[in-house]
């Protein structure tokens, strides 16, 4: 629901809850909790509570949809989305065109990676939301929802006090407003022109810290998030990202990152390269594969192992994650 709508020359500004946008958040969550300790206890709740088919089944769909936030564009299908229910967007989602549904859903790779029967895993996708929302998330909402208003109307106060330039160079600490630019600092800094902008859509959740969470429609239409806090932040360093400064805290892992960077290589061809054991070159290869930064593939008798490049460019802004914590 559209909460309050502000004014400013050319740009309008409006504060905006949607109870299926933060399911979708709760998901990413749910699928990814080491990387939000704030809610690890929720997630490990969650998955203990949760049915193993129901828990496969979203599972299926967090894998296809990049740990469901390729399933968060689905908001965006149309401007009314945001003031329905979530079994009314799930409504209009099973309406969509079948190949653009599943477009939407996997990022843009949704033509070369969905399945012959598309139609029918969209009823299975929205069997297994539908289940996740009566079955748990429902009454999540029925604690969190007031909450969520609570704040995003104070933000709104917040917005008139400071006018709508300034207001929102304080979503978040990677957000930076410049006389001429709306700047984003994630894994690459993000640029538009304030000129170009007509909207800048404002929702909140309490399940994306800590996330810099930017969807555009287009140039003209930015979306921020407000991160609502209700917990206390966890003192602990997220694991994956321990296990990927753990896994670069080596040279002799670095220099084979930078030798599988160049080319896919082998045990075997590590180990010559490098004048190692095999068998010290696997140890090193687990703990890299283990923190996500290199996948496997098999040719003949051979395993090659290639770098996982968008793992590696998300590092820095993971880091800039945990400090904004």
């Amino acid at each position: 629901m559209i909460l309050s709508v502000r004014q400013d020359e050319h740009l309008t500004l409006e504060f905006a809850y949607s109870p299926f946008f933060e399911m979708l958040c709760s998901l990413h969550v749910l699928f990814k909790p080491e990387h939000h300790l704030e809610h690890l206890d929720w997630a490990q709740d969650m998955k203990a509570r949760m049915p193993e088919a129901l828990y496969e089944e979203l599972a299926y769909f967090g894998k296809y949809s990049d740990e469901w936030c390729g399933a968060m564009d689905l908001c965006d299908i149309s401007d009314e989305i945001v003031d329905l229910n979530v079994i009314a967007v799930l409504d209009a989602v099973s309406a969509m065109d079948t190949e653009k549904f599943f477009n939407v859903l996997s990022n843009g790779n949704g033509s070369a990676a969905a399945p012959l029967d598309w139609e029918r895993l969209r009823r299975r996708f929205d069997a297994c939301l539908k289940a996740y929302y009566f079955l748990f998330f429902e009454n999540e909402l029925k604690y969190i929802e007031p909450l969520l208003i609570r704040i995003l109307k104070k933000q709104a106060a917040a917005c008139d006090e400071a006018g709508i330039r300034e207001y929102v160079g304080t979503i978040h600490n990677r957000i930076e407003v410049t006389e001429d630019k709306l700047v984003f600092h994630k894994y690459r800094t993000f640029a538009f022109d304030f000129e170009k902008i007509r909207k800048i859509t404002v929702k909140i959740s309490s399940f994306i810290d800590p996330h810099l969470l930017v969807g555009m429609n287009d140039a003209s239409h930015i979306q921020l998030t407000i991160r609502a806090h209700l917990q206390e932040a966890a003192p602990e360093v997220p694991l994956d990202l321990y296990k990927a400064m753990r896994a670069l805290g080596d040279e002799t892992r670095l220099k084979m990152l930078r030798i599988i960077h160049r080319k896919q290589s082998s045990t075997q061809s590590l180990a010559e390269e490098l004048k190692l054991t095999e068998a010290c070159i696997s140890k090193h290869l687990k703990i890299l594969h283990e923190a996500d930064l290199l996948y496997k593939q098999r040719k003949g008798n051979y395993m090659y192992y290639l770098l996982k490049t968008m793992q590696l460019e998300r590092i820095p802004m993971d880091i800039f994650q945990y400090l904004d914590g």
